[in-house]
């Protein structure tokens, strides 16, 4: 029997939505017949999943798990149809086993990637029902010099996960490193942050921020302008320098609000990110770093 080529195993995918060990498979029972690979497909449950491929996932789960020692961390997105769905006890459990395999299997580091992990998703879908994916996932190993923490929320649709790296005895200041770690997770999923410091945000973004700031208060002084002739009034513009350090103002704001490091602490408005990193490492008598973060909120980028 001629051996199975990769445009056969995508013509049967393209066909049936099935994986492509389901396809090849299929194709080798098959001895090459698309026909027969197809009814093969369809007796298995396996054919079906193209026609809902183009519903909208906006469903899902976040789960992250820690190995017994506490040095690796995985977190996991899975996404589905419904809400219905993403609260099943399979789901979940599955979820909740690739999580954990994350952490011993290299190859699953990133499932949404592995093509066996996106094999059995496909089974459990064609159970459930919906088009369901791995949106993403992430390991954290520690080394030497860090410690990490997650935090999942208890809806589990947001979950995120820090690592924090210090120039002294990790060993010693292990709970206090994971502590802080757990909250930066906890201020991650409550406040979004989409970068961790401001030299990291794109400067078309940036740039793009400025002109949206800088239009809206040349409206401003328009309608300031308007308002004073109605009243009378003589409008004294502001000075170009004000103008400046107003705009610097907003864009900073925008900085405070995207970086993770600039943001205010949930636990204290007076108190940024920095500072309470700052704070940990005075104590600990070290220097004290956030050196990645994951933030994974289920229908969010």
């Amino acid at each position: 029997m001629a051996a199975i080529t990769s445009e056969q195993v995508m013509t049967l995918r393209g066909q049936t939505g099935a994986g492509i060990m389901a396809c090849k498979g299929a194709l080798n029972e098959s001895g090459g017949d698309l026909a027969k690979a197809v009814d093969i497909l369809r007796k298995k449950g396996l054919a079906g999943l193209a026609k809902r491929a183009g519903r909208a996932m906006k469903e899902g789960v976040v789960v992250a798990k820690a190995s017994a020692d506490g040095k690796t961390l995985s977190l996991l997105e899975l996404n589905c149809e419904t809400d219905f769905v993403a609260k099943n006890p399979d789901v979940t459990g599955f979820a909740n086993t690739l999580a954990a395999e994350m952490l011993t299997d290299a190859p699953l580091a990133n499932p949404a990637e592995n093509e066996k992990a996106k094999e059995r998703l496909q089974a459990l879908a064609m159970k459930m029902g919906e088009n369901m994916q791995i949106r993403r996932g992430v390991v954290y190993s520690a080394s030497a010099n860090t410690a990490s923490g997650f935090y999942v929320h208890s809806d589990s649709r947001k979950g995120a996960i820090v690592e924090l790296s210090f120039d002294g005895s990790v060993a010693a200041a292990k709970a206090g490193l994971e502590a802080l770690a757990r909250e930066l997770a906890m201020q991650s999923v409550a406040m979004s942050p989409k970068y961790l410091r401001r030299e990291e945000v794109p400067a078309d973004l940036v740039a793009n921020e400025r002109e949206i700031y800088k239009a809206k208060m040349e409206k401003d002084e328009e309608t300031a302008k308007v308002i004073a002739a109605e009243d009378g009034k003589t409008y004294k513009p502001k000075p170009p320098e004000a103008i400046a350090k107003m705009l610097d103002g907003r864009v900073n704001k925008f900085f405070q609000e995207s970086c993770l490091l600039e943001q205010a602490t949930i636990r204290d408005s007076k108190l940024t990110v920095t500072q309470a990193v700052k704070n940990l490492g005075a104590k600990l008598g070290g220097n004290v770093a956030v050196t990645r973060f994951n933030c994974f909120l289920v229908g969010i980028e």
